[in-house]
């Protein structure tokens, strides 16, 4: 089914032991899952336990705080943890700063007393750069966020810059795209695809900001884990690295493919355009490709698919049991 798409188990030589910060979280289940498909132990550092079903019975270590205690023995700790998202953190600043930067700090103060020797980040590759951005946007980019959120993500990265600087750990941060797929909560109002998927399958109403041109980048969720897992091995000297499709879809292809998936048209619900909203993010892939022999692999109808699948499976007929 498409729903378990086939991914490769990952070696990753002497390393045995990992963290994950956020474990619960959508990308921390997918990670979790694939980091313990490859024989690793791995300690969930979450609030929330993983869902059970998201790891396919495997068991892992969970620890409801995050603490130096937490870390030990870990070679490697990712941390994909957040608070808040894009279109609501310019409304809660104090939450969005607390939850990204606070939070990294924290992460990077356990790391340091745990003697962790390398720490993966999951920064955002959609906002840190800005509305006047060159597309594709590489790297070394001018950044110029238009939401606390990207703002926030920046002031991460550059701690993790100087964490490397003063206490020798290996840090780095993955700017990722707009990663939807299994386990991402329609719900929650993050992640237009699954959003969008659901609200179909439903017959409710989707709500579309502005006119629909804006294009992003989506990417499959395994995507986003396989190319966490390369950087683990990386004996480059990059630290930053951009991770998308490199394809840019616009909102109302988005719509226009879920509406030829479900065999008729969605309900809509149109509003203004949002000032948070970035005209035009797209990636350039090619550092990755050619630093870590990462890049995406699957594609973008047989993704839509899979979230589909997942959430039909897990959204609504467990809705429709409740």
């Amino acid at each position: 089914m498409a729903t378990d798409l086939e991914t490769e188990t990952i070696d990753f030589g002497d390393i045995s032991r990992v963290s994950v910060v956020g474990a619960a979280g959508f990308i921390g289940l997918n990670l979790c899952r694939r980091l313990l498909e490859s024989g690793l132990e791995v300690e969930a550092i979450d609030p929330k336990s993983p869902d059970p079903d998201a790891l396919s019975g495997y068991q892992v270590e969970h620890q409801p705080m995050l603490s130096p205690e937490a870390l030990v023995g870990s070679s490697v700790v990712f941390h994909v943890a957040g608070s808040t998202e894009p279109a609501s953190s310019n409304v809660h600043l104090r939450e969005d700063m607390a939850g990204t930067v606070g939070l990294t700090l924290d992460v990077l103060e356990a790391s340091r007393i745990a003697g962790v020797k390398q720490i993966v980040h999951v920064s955002s590759g959609g906002t840190v750069y800005g509305p006047d951005a060159v597309v594709p946007t590489v790297e070394t980019a001018p950044t110029d966020p238009v939401c606390a959120y990207g703002i926030s993500k920046l002031a991460a990265e550059g701690h993790l810059h100087l964490a490397e600087r003063l206490h020798g750990i290996r840090a780095f941060n993955l700017r990722v795209s707009n990663p939807f797929g299994p386990w991402q909560d329609p719900h929650r109002g993050q992640g237009v695809v699954n959003t969008f998927l659901h609200r179909g399958l439903t017959d409710t109403p989707i709500d579309l900001w502005g006119d629909g041109t804006i294009i992003r980048d989506f990417l499959h969720v395994d995507d986003v884990v396989s190319a966490m897992c390369s950087v683990v091995s990386y004996k480059g000297d990059e630290r930053i690295f951009n991770i998308g499709s490199g394809r840019g879809i616009s909102i109302a292809d988005v719509i226009a493919d879920v509406e030829k998936m479900l065999g008729r048209e969605v309900q809509i619900n149109r509003h203004p355009e949002r000032r948070v909203d970035v005209p035009h993010s797209q990636l350039d892939i090619s550092r990755a490709n050619r630093e870590l022999g990462w890049r995406p692999g699957i594609d973008w109808m047989d993704a839509l698919i899979s979230a589909r699948e997942w959430i039909e499976q897990h959204v609504i007929m467990k809705a429709g049991r409740s």
